[in-house]
């Protein structure tokens, strides 16, 4: 079996999602029903689809943008759990760059998942009114073995 087959048959999507902002402000991506991702929680659904403990968990954000006047940038926080709502949020362990940047930006990072922390949000943010910024996110299982 190539390193293809192998990385197609294991990445799996545990969630998606977007967000509009046109204003200044920090806004979570909105994965549906709940917004944030309860990885404690496996079901046959979005947020948390397919998501196999001990998977490693990579971010993938795009932001897209109609000006190039605001600077967007991306945060990762981890919770834990609060009778099955998401807790106190806190930044979460990441690799990778979420500073973003002026005009349309992307970025990918892995997410050290945390036994006691086991819900995800994703945020954007802006730092102005000028612009018109989509940001599209897709939040991804890598299997151990890959």
């Amino acid at each position: 079996m190539t390193a293809r087959d192998l990385i197609g048959s294991g990445l799996h999507v545990i969630a998606s999602g977007t967000v509009t902002m046109a204003t200044a402000t920090t806004t979570a991506v909105d994965f549906g029903d709940p917004n944030d991702i309860n990885l404690a929680t496996v079901t046959a659904e979005a947020p948390g689809l397919d998501y196999v403990h001990e998977d490693r968990v990579v971010v993938v954000l795009a932001a897209v943008s109609d000006g190039t006047t605001n600077t967007t940038s991306f945060s990762v926080q981890d919770a834990d759990d609060s009778s099955g709502s998401i807790g106190t949020p806190a930044t979460a362990i990441t690799d990778g760059t979420l500073t973003g940047g002026t005009g349309s930006q992307y970025a990918v990072v892995g997410v050290r998942v945390q036994s006691d922390r086991p819900w995800l949000r994703v945020r954007a943010t802006s730092d102005g009114a000028d612009d018109t910024i989509v940001v599209g996110c897709v939040v991804l299982g890598v299997p151990r073995g890959l």
